[in-house]
């Protein structure tokens, strides 16, 4: 990294009338040296950095920005980033330099240095693992995203992820029935309605009961056993508190199970029916997924099956019986408003299974589907089939579609998803990812004119458009984390502690000539799809989960509390210890303005430059 000289003069960091430190007096030779260079040097410096070098070098030094104003120089740097590149060679030189940052900003170069870091400590050390986000719901707007935290006695804490800062939102408390008042409380999953943004918690209620006392002799404690249940949190909207929660509404339901079982997922539709993955203790490769239902009505009393579905696993037909015999299924979620589950293995960020059994008083439920997809690659003789899609995080709607079997008026739609190598050809620990593409041509008069990702799951061919370079599959319990932004402009994958940032356009994806999108050395013309090199962002503790709230923030839950980073373009590389506990602004608080300018702040007066040290 070039250091920073913006003011370096020989007497910058001493008071008047003192002899600088004998190091310190090489290091202003030596800078000093460096700005005598003639402008050709520069240039040439600045002609063999990296990408993300070149970037930081503008915000360091007025030589390397003069030196910047080279137009080969912009040429071959602005050629290394993803973009169209038409119609840069009859621009002015100032609007290319311009036109390179605007273009390195949006391609997070150099987040790694640049990127704001706020880490917040947890709450009285308590560990986030289970701690669970909540996205902004698209359907109620003016709505931030939400991150709930478990604490000790059934309490559970509310936050809003706001743009500048965190806000405590709510405190809940789970209500235990009056016969187990006194029950120690053990939260052990939570999760969001994607919908609704209801609150399930499934927690483990242990009864005990002291002997008497007996003299001397110290009392015994005596364990009555435990109990399941899962309450669910509504998320209600008054006029002058908009939407809030509270621990007055919440609905308790009994749930029925083994106390050896492990949870392992959990999930909660808007109509009430929640999902829980239970791992068996006695079969490794076996999980059972109970379907508990209740009333649609949400405040009426509810009635739920006391023996819930119990799913079987099956492979749709036609595949190698040899094939997908790991039946371990830990995260659920539901999709498609609702109406499908999806399965994850542990520490898979893509599902691997599938259904549409979603309402537990059905009379017969449908088997668990694998997901398996095609995949087409360019030159590439045969179709590779061991491809499993996501869910597609991006969508782009057509009117005027010209196809050559008919003569109707028609609309296409255009779907981006990642796509992960499941073949045995495919390393465990490196899986082949793409982002890939699916299209889709209806009639205009059978298309509702709108652009909804989750319609594009019913593709079953995709088209490879670019590859994520450097994609690793954590051996971990915690598996590869994996976080898209609301716009799907961004995406981050965490293995462990290390967190990949990978920046494209999806606007441009979709309209295809990638040949001009990707810079030469990063697209394969024989196969037709290019490659996105990831930026790696700063390291702090493992990661749990990540949520984007929008295309420049991400949160994350880690071992050492809540990680915020900001590569937005007035990123300047600053680094932040907070607490949630006395740090996260509480609800009613209202925000006052900062005095001073932003320089004072960053960069206060120095000791002899204040009056007191003149006097």
């Amino acid at each position: 990294m070039v250091p920073d000289i913006r003011n370096a003069t020989p007497q910058e960091d001493a008071p008047p009338d003192s002899e600088p430190k004998p190091e310190a007096h090489t290091k202003i030779q030596q800078t000093s040296a460096l700005l005598k260079l003639p402008i050709e040097v520069f240039q040439t410096i600045t002609w063999h950095m990296d990408i993300g070098t070149f970037f930081i070098s503008l915000l360091t030094c007025k030589f390397f920005l003069a030196a910047a104003q080279s137009r080969p120089n912009l040429h071959r740097h602005i050629g290394s980033l993803p973009g169209l590149k038409l119609g840069f060679d009859s621009i002015p030189t100032p609007d290319l330099l311009l036109q390179f940052r605007r273009r390195a900003a949006e391609s997070g170069c150099a987040a790694g240095v640049l990127s704001d870091l706020t880490l917040y400590a947890p709450a009285s050390r308590i560990p986030l693992s289970n701690a669970v986000f909540s996205p902004t719901c698209p359907s109620q707007p003016g709505t931030v995203a939400q991150l709930a935290t478990a604490h000790e006695g059934g309490a559970i804490q509310i936050y809003d992820l706001g743009k500048h800062h965190v806000r405590h939102k709510a405190e809940l408390q789970i209500e235990p029935p009056e016969d187990e008042n006194g029950s120690r409380i053990e939260i052990l999953k939570m999760a969001f309605s994607p919908e609704s943004q209801d609150l399930a918690v499934l927690y483990r209620s242990y009864k005990y009961t002291m002997s008497p006392y007996d003299g001397g002799k110290l009392p015994e404690c005596f364990d009555l056993g435990s109990t399941y249940r899962l309450v669910t949190f509504h998320r209600l909207h008054a006029k002058t508190k908009k939407y809030f929660y509270s621990s007055s509404q919440q609905e308790t339901r009994n749930i029925n199970n083994h106390d050896d079982d492990t949870p392992v997922g959990l999930a909660l539709a808007s109509n009430g029916n929640a999902c829980i993955s239970w791992k068996l203790p006695a079969k490794h490769n076996e999980t059972k997924i109970l379907l508990i239902g209740r009333d649609e009505k949400m405040m009426e009393a509810c009635s739920h099956d006391p023996n819930p579905d119990v799913l079987p696993i099956a492979d749709p037909p036609g595949l190698p019986a040899a094939r997908y015999k790991e039946r371990l299924i830990f995260g659920v979620r539901f999709v498609e408003n609702d109406q499908k589950l999806n399965f994850y293995k542990p520490g898979s960020p893509i599902h691997s299974w599938y259904t549409p059994a979603c309402n537990p008083s059905d009379a017969r439920s449908p088997p668990i589907s694998t997901n398996a997809a095609w995949l087409n690659i360019e030159n590439v003789e045969d179709d590779v089939e061991e491809f499993a899609i996501g869910m597609p995080f991006s969508a782009a709607h057509c009117y005027g579609v010209t196809v050559d079997w008919s003569t109707a008026p028609m609309c296409g739609n255009s779907y981006l998803a990642l796509g992960m190598a499941k073949h045995r050809r495919a390393s465990s620990n490196h899986p082949d990812v793409f982002i890939v593409q699916a299209d889709a041509i209806v009639l205009s008069t059978d298309c509702e004119h709108r652009s909804n990702p989750e319609e594009g799951r019913k593709a079953h061919s995709w088209t490879a458009l670019a590859f994520l370079a450097g994609y690793r599959q954590c051996a971990s319990s915690l598996g590869t984390v994996i976080a898209i932004s609301p716009g799907g402009t961004r995406i981050a994958a965490a293995t462990w502690s290390r967190v990949l940032v990978w920046s494209f356009s999806p606007k441009l994806l979709h309209q295809g000539e990638l040949q001009h999108y990707f810079p030469k050395h990063d697209y394969n013309s024989r196969k037709g799809f290019g490659r996105l090199r990831p930026t790696l962002l700063p390291s702090q503790g493992v990661v749990h989960s990540m949520l984007w709230t929008n295309e420049t923030q991400l949160y994350a839950t880690t071992d050492q509390g809540l990680a915020k980073w900001d590569i937005g373009h007035r990123s300047e590389g600053e680094r932040e210890h907070l607490s949630l506990a006395y740090d996260a602004w509480p609800n009613a608080a209202v925000a006052a303005p900062v005095t001073g300018s932003k320089l004072q702040q960053r960069w206060p007066r120095k000791p002899w430059e204040s009056p007191r040290w003149r006097n």
